[in-house]
């Protein structure tokens, strides 16, 4: 499945989050990353962020289905 995360993390929530995310997926902007993922993956990643996560953490994960359809799998933030 298509994924894409964003990131509105500040100060050094973004240094985790990047180092976590850059792990499994492209940059394809400052804070926002893709990839192709199974569905293990993507509960990994959810796993890694909320391991590192603090007050400032905050990313959103879209799956893309079809022609420019995209639905919300989860948001994550403390």
């Amino acid at each position: 499945m298509m994924v894409t995360f964003v990131s509105q993390c500040e100060k050094n929530a973004l240094k985790k989050t990047r180092r976590v995310l850059d792990a499994f997926a492209d940059r394809i902007g400052d804070n926002t990353w893709q990839t192709l993922i199974t569905q293990e993956g993507l509960l990994a990643v959810k796993k890694l962020l909320r391991k590192t996560a603090s007050k400032s953490t905050a990313v959103s994960c879209y799956g893309l289905w079809g022609k420019g359809i995209s639905l919300m799998k989860w948001v994550g933030c403390r």
